[in-house]
């Protein structure tokens, strides 16, 4: 049980009330989908990834639909304009990396991929956003056509409430890159992309805001359970993953949140409180089979309940720079006893996270044609104690597994230390391999040549786990319409940690080229 291959994966209430209505923002920032743009530019963040998340501000798309709503407008003017917008991009990128446990590189991803961004033409009453991916190539193990619609969603503006229903992606947080107030929509690890914003994913749900001046509420509600996706992996020969154990569609197992404002004109804040399934299921013990020739231990990714309390600001110091800072303390329902919860058919307290207290605080500065981001993040764990594992090897494990006549004898045995290996895993996968942790990221960009041509990278490194992760990128905008991309997404850790466990499943070099319209 202690092989290094099973561990790596394991990396509306408020709303009716409030009827608020949704900010329309990137959705690499605080908000669903991006606006129709045309051409990606090289500016776009030094992550060697994704744009860092833009700060928040007073106005937006919704705020903004207000004043273009006016039934006074030109009746020649409407009358001439189009019923919706088309934008989008063709893209083919190569991802290559190494083999696991093998001295050689292979190819991680190769793909082509058509996207389609389409906005009807903002009316009295609302507008439409849809967001299309097609597909196809090799995606880690998987070669075929994909089919996403990432978003699709009607906005509708009623005075000071402004609401959004449909498929979207709801990202909370001002600080960059690491936001602990982020806990409604999840990510799919297995896609591969230059733009860390790719790997997000929409659900079906509703968001709003009601905007009372300097202040504005925010209720999000998502009645269906979506959960972050894991790279596939090879498992030890005698575990194999079963059915996951996820909540029904019951109304009762939704997840909902709501949010404050406060955005003054040098300093913004909110305070917010989720209740909900966390996005990152842990894993739980589902089934051992005693047989002679084919015995074997059934995992299951299981959800847990949690609730989080969330604070993040942002502030402009003079000319000098932009201050940001985050915290959330999140409390998993169940952590220490089995929770009576009729949404999991099999409750398990292995497979939740123990409560926690993360905060960070940063600041970014341009000198010129050079912008910087540096940031502190830290995190507590409450009631935390060192998961070991098991220490039987898997072959002990195998040869109890074979005698199915003295399975009474040995279920309570095998049950334990499958367990407790799993403890040890899901505490790697939720981070929390350490009472207190000190991380610190720098995002670096440099633009040039007019600004076409863009050298930038994220770094971060965890001080007490000895895990960091470097994201290089060039970007070169060729034309108004082309754009290339050459980088590197590089983790690394010891074997025990979770940056040390993906190392080789997830490192790769790529090269992107993309033509916008």
């Amino acid at each position: 049980m202690r092989d290094q291959s099973l561990r790596a994966p394991f990396v509306a209430g408020l709303l009716l009330t409030i009827l608020a209505g949704v900010r329309a923002a990137h959705a690499q920032g605080d908000a669903g989908a991006p606006p129709p743009a045309a051409a990606p530019t090289v500016t776009v963040s030094p992550d060697g990834g994704a744009p860092p998340p833009p700060a928040e501000s007073g106005g937006g798309l919704f705020e903004q639909s207000q004043a273009t709503a006016a039934p006074a407008a030109d009746t020649a003017a409407v009358a001439s304009t189009p019923p919706f917008t088309i934008n989008g991009y063709a893209r083919g990128d190569v991802f290559i990396g190494k083999i696991q446990d093998v001295d050689g590189t292979q190819m991680k991803a190769n793909y082509g991929e058509l996207a389609l961004q389409l906005r009807t033409a903002k009316v009295a009453y609302g507008d439409g956003f849809a967001d299309l991916r097609v597909r196809y190539g090799l995606m880690g193990d998987q070669q075929g056509t994909f089919v996403d619609m990432r978003e699709a969603y009607v906005n509708t503006y009623l005075g000071p409430v402004d609401l959004r229903l449909g498929k979207q992606i709801v990202v909370w947080g001002r600080a960059d890159a690491l936001n602990p107030t982020n806990n409604i929509t999840p990510v799919d690890f297995r896609l591969r992309s230059p733009l860390e914003d790719d790997i997000r994913l929409g659900n079906v749900g509703a968001r709003g805001f009601l905007r009372m001046g300097v202040a504005r509420l925010e209720g999000v509600w998502m009645p269906t359970y979506l959960p972050t996706e894991l790279p596939p992996v090879a498992l030890p020969p005698l575990v194999s993953f079963t059915a996951p154990t996820f909540p029904s569609a019951n109304l009762h197992n939704g997840l909902i949140a709501g949010r404050a404002h406060l955005e003054l004109a040098a300093f913004d804040m909110s305070v917010s409180y989720l209740r909900g399934f966390a996005p990152l299921p842990g894993l739980s013990l589902s089934t051992v089979t005693f047989d002679t020739t084919n015995p074997g231990i059934g995992v299951s990714r299981t959800a847990y309940k949690q609730q989080v309390i969330g604070f993040d600001f942002s502030t402009a110091l003079g000319d000098f720079a932009t201050l940001r800072g985050e915290a959330a303390y999140r409390r998993p329902v169940g952590y220490q006893t089995a929770p009576d919860d009729p949404a999991l058919s099999n409750p398990n307290p292995v497979q939740i996270a123990r409560p926690d207290l993360q905060y960070v605080v940063g600041a970014d500065h341009n000198f010129g044609s050079f912008n910087v981001i540096a940031q502190y993040l830290g995190r507590y764990v409450f009631n935390w104690q060192k998961e070991p594992g098991t220490t039987r090897d898997p072959g002990e494990l195998d040869g109890l597994l074979r005698q199915p006549g003295r399975q009474m004898d040995f279920m309570d045995l095998v049950v334990d230390e499958v367990n407790a290996e799993l403890r040890q895993i899901n505490q790697i996968l939720f981070n929390q391999t350490a009472k207190v942790q000190h991380v610190a990221t720098l995002r670096l960009e440099w633009l040039g040549l007019h600004e076409t041509l863009s050298i930038s990278s994220l770094a971060m490194v965890n001080f007490t786990t000895h895990e960091w992760l470097i994201t290089p990128r060039i970007g070169w905008k060729m034309t108004d319409t082309m754009t290339a991309y050459v980088g590197a997404q590089v983790f690394a850790g010891p074997d025990d940690t979770l940056f040390g466990l993906v190392d080789q499943t997830l490192s790769a070099g790529y090269v992107e080229l993309r033509a916008s319209f």
